[in-house]
């Protein structure tokens, strides 16, 4: 027993002894000043960059510990990059053929931070210029000193934070955590096999004005790497992007140019398990997926500069819905592609009752998309689809016209032609059976050919063009109404005005114009048209109520319409209308203007029947100094003010020109009856003279 416990006594010695002489090996050998000046100086020469470290600790045990080590940014003393510690762990052996073998590096709270120039380089890319690259291999050939073979097999980095800035970039700013464990093991001299495992987390970045936060993303990946050939085997890449599983493999050549072959699968996953908060980073706040989605896709690129990656495989949804307010649509069926063409198959879209087939394909869709689409449904319920946006306020819209400009003009690299058919839909409560349209774009230009359809007992229909490729676009439109209800368009477009306007209307109409803004719009806004309302009703109307209190016939309530015609232009801001209404006791002329700001410059002739004129003379003073003709008793009036609160007032002018004729008629009159009585005096010799017709003239006048 005493003899064992020597010889343990002994062989611990040993080790000890071993171990404190390889120490005593390491810390002669590797001093801080020799590693001080090893990383300072490849990191300077590599990088063309100023680099400062802390404490440098070599340990038997430990490895090389190295504390505060930054990197500055060019010719400036502002942090490029940055790290608390990092330590290499090496192999014993090869240091005692003064080869320095790391096997493991452990990185701990990095720093990088990156930034986008003005003229659209980084802060690091005179890092990665080519002559810089030639510089540093020359170096490598040269460089004499501490032989260092870099085989670093684990890496592990722990709360790598990498800052991001472009003020220009769609992207402006992005802050992002890092953490990972990688193997690396050498192949051969010249290739490496690496697996492991990246997580990266969006704590903040912000896209075009919108926030996102706390996005996750998990990688695991096996690849080997063949440094002599340039050419990446993926065996591997296991994603979760959005809680969403996607796996990429295939191969990636780098020799002359970039060519790569790859397989994405995406296995059949619900789309409801996305997170709420998750989802949140992408789509619209209160959007809600589900249903599930399956991807199979070979991409291809070949090495050519100019050639593109060809794509070929299928995305198949199975019930895929998308919330949002109180719109809910589904999505069923399978999208297939070629490298020539996007197909649609046996697509449908599904929205409460409403169902929709849609068959379609997008040829050349790399470089110059054309879209064909077609949808067909026996129903679609509009109103259940599309929710109105509420109206801006008076205030909000003087101050968005104040500051809003017009669109730039666009350059759309896509032609569209799709076809809309339902037998039957219903929109804001309006019920549409053979609605058929059209959609056309083409060079910039969106056009509708025909837009038409059954509805409210007549039949309506349109079409119309908008140029895209003018500043605040420029449009056109021809619509066309026969025998519709016009009370039925009113509650429907026009609810303010419910119940104050009945009648068939027919009509035609020209409108074009250019602009968005307002201002504008009012501006350029141009055209012509007429239409005919038969078997109206104006009433409890701003405009009516006027007119027959004026009148003095405020008991009529309403004014009735047999038959009405008008006739109207616009141009500068301005409508010009001549409207006639006739009916059995009541007709009205109308001319003048309707300015855009809603305000009215209208000349009105009433004429009512024999039977309403005595109240009218009654109760209308100005009555009293016209003349009836033919049954009829004429009012000229004058309405300005605006459509929602008009003023009336009698047109003196037509008012002085009537009183003018009747004066000149009844001295025309007493003038014939006084010439008749002079011939008859002229015969009789006898009788006594009397005065003269121009005397008579003159008493009549009163001169």
């Amino acid at each position: 027993m005493k003899k064992f416990l020597k010889i343990a006594v002994v062989i611990l010695g040993v080790f000890l002894v071993l171990i404190i002489a390889l120490s005593l090996f390491v810390k002669s050998y590797l001093t801080q000043e020799r590693m001080r000046a090893l990383v300072l100086e490849t990191t300077q020469k590599s990088l063309n960059r100023q680099a400062t470290l802390g404490e440098i600790n070599v340990s038997f045990f430990k490895g090389i510990v190295v504390k505060d080590f930054e990197i500055k940014e060019k010719d400036s003393d502002a942090v490029f990059f940055k790290t608390k510690e990092f330590v290499l762990k090496y192999q014993l052996l090869p240091l005692l053929t003064k080869k320095l073998v790391i096997d493991k590096l452990s990185v701990a709270e990095v720093e990088i931070y990156l930034k986008a120039n003005p003229d659209g380089t980084y802060n690091f890319s005179d890092m990665i210029k080519k002559d810089r690259l030639q510089e540093q291999k020359d170096e490598s050939a040269k460089a004499a000193g501490l032989p260092v073979n870099l085989s670093v097999k684990d890496i592990t980095i722990r709360n790598a934070k990498v800052g991001y800035i472009n003020a220009t970039g769609g992207l402006k700013k992005a802050d992002v955590i890092v953490n990972a464990e990688m193997k690396i093991t050498g192949l051969s001299g010249n290739a490496l096999s690496s697996e492991g495992s990246i997580e990266t987390t969006i704590a903040e970045a912000l896209l075009k004005d919108k926030v996102f936060k706390n996005i996750r993303t998990a990688a695991r990946y096996k690849i080997d790497v063949d440094m002599e050939a340039k050419n990446v085997t993926l065996h591997s890449l296991d994603l979760d992007v959005m809680q969403i599983p996607v796996n990429i493999a295939g191969n990636l050549n780098y020799a002359a140019g970039t060519s790569y072959a790859l397989v994405v699968k995406v296995p059949e996953h619900d789309l409801s398990g996305i997170k709420p908060d998750v989802a949140s980073a992408f789509l619209p706040k209160g959007m809600a997926l589900g249903g599930k989605i399956a991807m199979l896709l070979n991409v291809d690129k070949k090495s050519e500069k100019e050639s593109s990656a060809t794509f070929n495989g299928h995305i198949r949804m199975a019930k895929v819905s998308c919330a949002y307010k109180n719109t809910h649509l589904v999505l069923d069926g399978v999208v297939k592609l070629t490298p020539e063409i996007i197909s649609l198959e046996g697509l449908k879209l599904i929205a409460g009752p409403n169902k929709a087939d849609i068959l379609g394909s997008v040829k050349n869709y790399k470089e110059y998309p054309d879209v064909n689409i077609s949808i067909k449904s026996n129903y679609i319920a509009l109103d259940e689809l599309f929710v109105s946006a509420p109206a801006a306020g008076k205030s909000q819209e003087t101050k968005d016209e104040g500051v809003k400009k017009e669109p730039e003009p666009m350059n759309l690299k896509l032609k569209l032609n799709a076809s809309l058919d339902i037998d039957k839909t219903v929109y804001k409560g309006i019920s549409i059976n053979n609605f058929t349209s059209r959609y056309e774009l083409k060079n910039n230009v969106f056009s509708i050919p025909y837009l038409k359809g059954n509805t409210l007992s007549g039949a309506f229909a349109m079409k119309g063009a908008v140029d895209l490729a003018q500043k605040g676009t420029r449009y056109n439109m021809n619509a066309n109404l026969s025998n519709v209800k016009v009370e039925e368009i009113i509650n429907a477009f026009a609810p303010k005005a419910k119940g104050k306007l009945y009648g068939i209307l027919s009509g035609q109409a020209a409108i074009n114009g250019a602009g968005t803004v307002p201002a504008n719009l009012k501006r350029n806004l141009q055209g012509k048209g007429e239409f005919a309302i038969k078997n109206g009703v104006i009433k409890n109307a701003p405009l009516s109520a006027g007119l027959l209190a004026i009148l003095g016939l405020k008991d009529m309530k309403e004014i009735p319409m047999d038959k009405a015609d008008s006739r109207f232009t616009i141009a500068d801001g301005i409508v010009n209308l001549t409207t006639s209404i006739s009916s059995k006791d009541l007709m009205i002329d109308e001319t003048g203007t309707i300015g855009m700001d809603e305000k009215l410059d209208l000349a009105v002739l009433a004429k009512v029947s024999d039977r309403l004129a005595p109240r009218l003379v009654s109760q209308s003073s100005i009555a009293t100094f016209l003349s009836s003709e033919k049954g009829w008793t004429s009012i000229p009036l004058r309405v300005g003010g605006t459509i929602s609160n008009p003023s009336y007032g009698v047109d003196t002018r037509v008012v002085g020109k009537k009183v003018k004729e009747s004066v000149q008629k009844k001295v025309g009159e007493e003038l014939q009856k006084i010439l008749q009585k002079d011939k008859t005096k002229s015969s009789s010799t006898d009788q006594k003279k009397s005065s003269s017709p121009a005397d008579r003239l003159r008493e009549l006048l009163g001169k």
